[in-house]
Parts: structure tokens; sequence; C-alpha cells
């Protein structure tokens, strides 16, 4: 799994995922995800349309990240998953939690209002 990040307009970063969000996975980019979405930044979206599978390791790393950029005021978007990907995600109810986009432009919006 790979984990690369890019400062969008308005102080936003986007983190881009590829490969799979397994425990192997996972184990990869755990410490990287978590720099990245520490303070003092606060606005996150999280390109999710490179990976193919998630396992429930890969949901908890999400929602970890998440949780710590809520407890800051932040915001954590995904963006377009796969929609075998996306199913685990409404399947599981983390689309509840954190919101899903499906375009660049719908989460740009999101992350900025």
């Amino acid at each position: 799994m790979n984990i690369t990040e890019e400062q969008l307009i308005n102080d936003i970063t986007k983190i881009n995922l590829s490969g799979r969000m397994d425990i192997e996975g996972v184990s990869h980019i755990e410490i990287k995800f978590a720099e990245m979405t520490s303070s003092p930044r606060v606005a996150f979206i999280v390109d999710m349309s490179a990976v193919p599978y998630m396992s429930s390791i890969g949901i908890r790393a999400l929602l970890i990240n998440a949780k710590a950029v809520g407890k800051r005021g932040g915001k954590f978007i995904l963006l377009n998953p796969e929609q075998n990907v996306k199913n685990v995600l409404e399947t599981s109810g983390i689309d509840q939690i954190i919101p899903i986009c499906s375009d660049l432009n719908e989460a740009l919006a999101k992350v900025s209002a």
C-alpha cells in the first residue's frame, strides 16, 4: 500500500491511498497516515479511488484518523472509493461517520463549508 499527500487550495490536504487496505497494507502506512493527519492541519480529503479492497483494519485506520481530526474541529472526507470499497463503507455504517464524495469539487465544497 502507498500513501502520498498534496496540498490543495485553502490549506486543504489531499491524501492519496493506493493498494489494499488489509492488515499488510495498513501496517505499511499507519504511522505515516497518522503523521499526515496530525496538527496543525485540519482539512483532509482522502482519495480512495486506487484502493481495490478494504478489510476491517482499513476501516479502523480511517476511523482513527478521522476521529483525531474531528477532535481538533477539522474535517475528513473520503473521495471516490471504488464501488466494492464503497459498499463495505456503507454496509459498516462508516458513511454515516465520515462523508463520502464522488468527485473532487464536491469534496472541496464539503471540507470548506
